[in-house]
């Protein structure tokens, strides 16, 4: 006689599938959704949508989801591939990332709201934009030298007019038709200004662009907030003389750009002559002199001694080894690393057009002054540094520069 399968009751007895049950014990009785198969006890599971499964058809039908810890249809679920878990379709789909670049499933994602992208596509290809925090490809980028911008902010914030830091341009040589020397010492010069919003340096920098006729514009990482470096093409400094230079530095300062102001070691002004316009022996004289008179340079310069130029120090050492010729940097008072030019690189920056001028008087001076002259005809003068400005007081051409020196004693007198 057939008994209850549980309490062995004869009484009312149902078959379902291998149990003989009661009316009581049926009501605990399971039946797996897949295949059927009556269940007792704990011997199944429920999936995610209440469903029954026996531990057979569970384990070929199901997963278990390692974010809602619930079993759901095995063809549903995906790797997430920085937690290397596997996840349920539901759980994916309102907690997981597909990285734009790889495809990969993540469970955050390393961009923004327009631009999905995980961790190692983001380090390797993507970027953010220093303005609007677009997260953007590196292709769609712009890289400047003050910061990483988004095609849209890169167009509101920076001038056609203003280059990058490596931008070149092919050199206008400038003379004068008063330049009467059968050589002519070309000058350059870099002038760093800064100080204001990228809006307003964009508005400076269309003002008072004249093509690239006379001088560039480029960005310069070393400027405080934003500004930009002033180059000119190598001009002579008759020529220098006829442009409308005074008018260029008053629209900038009138602007509220600085250059001066912004600090000793913020901008400066430097001025690049001809390399071929000297011997390798005047050059030498030169690096020499300026070093020997450091202390009058740095009034002149109207800084100290900074990183950005070194004065150099013989320490014992014959002349010829440590001046006129490369030290390997390029951040010394007077460098010779460039191939065409030597570079004097002491100088403070300036808006002020008397200022700025005599500074280009002075290096023609240099440069005129020792071309004239031997070391030997230097220490013979007693005060070389007095010969060299009476060199300068004497030449009508360097009226700014006489001004200039003249302001200088005065103030030394009354310090």
């Amino acid at each position: 006689m057939s008994t209850c399968y549980i309490c062995e009751t004869t009484e009312k007895l149902e078959v379902f599938g291998e149990f003989h049950l009661c009316p009581e014990c049926r009501e605990g009785l399971k039946q797996c959704s897949y295949c059927g198969e009556y269940l007792l006890d704990d011997d199944y599971v429920t999936d995610c949508n209440g469903d029954i499964y026996c531990e057979s058809c569970r384990d070929d039908q199901l997963s278990y989801c390692e974010k809602c810890d619930e079993y759901s249809d095995s063809d549903n679920f995906v790797r997430i591939e920085n937690l290397d878990e596997w996840w349920c379709e539901d759980c994916t789909s309102s907690y997981a990332y597909r990285c734009e670049n790889c495809g990969d499933w993540v469970s955050e994602n390393y961009g923004d709201n327009n631009t999905i992208v995980c961790n190692p596509c983001y380090a390797d290809h993507y970027c953010t934009c220093d303005d609007c925090n677009e997260v953007m490809h590196n292709d769609n980028a712009h890289f400047q030298d003050d910061g990483t911008y988004c095609e849209s902010c890169y167009n509101e914030n920076h001038s056609s007019n203003v280059h990058e830091y490596s931008y070149e341009p092919y050199l206008n040589f400038l003379s004068s038709d008063k330049d009467n020397e059968n050589r002519l010492a070309y000058l350059g010069f870099e002038l760093e200004a800064g100080g204001v919003t990228s809006s307003e340096r964009n508005r400076i920098a269309d003002s008072i662009s004249d093509g690239e006729e006379t001088f560039y514009l480029k960005e310069d990482g070393s400027i405080p907030d934003y500004g930009f470096e002033l180059v000119s093409h190598p001009i002579t400094l008759k020529r220098h003389k006829e442009l409308d230079w005074e008018n260029i530095l008053r629209q900038m300062s009138n602007a509220r750009m600085k250059s001066h102001d912004l600090g000793e070691e913020s901008c400066g002004l430097h001025v690049h002559v001809s390399r071929n316009y000297l011997s390798p022996y005047k050059w030498l004289l030169i690096d020499w002199f300026i070093s020997k008179y450091q202390s009058n340079f740095e009034l002149i310069a109207r800084r100290k001694e900074t990183h950005w130029a070194r004065f150099k120090k013989s320490n014992g050492q014959n002349i010829k080894e440590v001046y006129g010729k490369s030290s390997g940097t390029r951040y010394q008072a007077v460098n010779f690393e460039n191939t065409n030019t030597v570079e004097f690189r002491l100088f403070r920056g300036t808006l002020k057009y008397s200022t700025f001028m005599a500074t280009l008087e002075i290096v023609d001076a240099l440069v005129h002054w020792a071309n004239q002259l031997s070391i030997s005809d230097i220490l013979a003068s007693g005060d070389a540094f007095e010969n060299f400005t009476g060199y300068i007081q004497s030449n009508p051409l360097y009226s700014n520069a006489v001004s200039y020196l003249n302001e200088l004693m005065e103030v030394k007198k009354c310090a």
